[in-house]
């Protein structure tokens, strides 16, 4: 891709061994079954914590799913701005990581390399060990699969001058 092109990032991360931790890299691994132009990226973050920092300081634009602990009913989708935790940080994450994903955007924003991002979560119903999601996600899984494949398309239209413009 050309230096300076608009990248979209889909950052999936989560512990898939441990149940409905694994949310985000559910999500992208359905995701990348899909085609999508070479601006849209997927990656599966897993427990990188800080090491997501690498992941992220070239993308133009970011999208992360992650389990959130929001105190909703399992299978609840959330989505925020990390700026709309400003408040909490750093004392208080709501990812189930031992590193949360929010402190590393946190990081990310302080070190001056966080792109516009928002952050999809999907509220688990089991936290234990296992490869397989709990029934109540994987049936909830899919909804928030087309929230995801929304905020891409939704990114895509918005960029599709900036692809144009390369092509002319």
């Amino acid at each position: 891709m050309e230096s300076g092109a608009p990248r979209l990032l889909i950052l999936g991360v989560g512990n898939i061994l441990l149940q409905d931790e694994g949310i985000g890299v559910h999500v992208v691994r359905e995701l990348m079954k899909h085609t999508y132009p070479p601006e849209v990226e997927f990656i599966d973050g897993g427990t990188a914590g800080l090491d997501l920092l690498y992941l992220i300081e070239d993308a133009s634009h970011l999208i992360i799913i992650d389990a959130v602990n929001g105190d909703g009913a399992a299978g609840t989708i959330y989505k925020f701005a990390p700026e709309e935790l400003d408040e909490f940080m750093p004392t208080i994450s709501n990812s189930l990581h031992d590193i949360g994903v929010m402190e590393v955007l946190n990081l990310g924003k302080t070190m001056g390399i966080l792109p516009p991002a928002v952050v999809y979560g999907m509220q688990p119903a089991v936290i234990d060990w296992g490869t397989d999601l709990s029934p109540e996600i994987a049936t909830a899984l899919p909804r928030l699969v087309k929230q995801v494949q929304k905020e891409i398309e939704g990114w895509l239209a918005e960029n599709a001058h900036f692809k144009e413009a390369l092509e002319i």
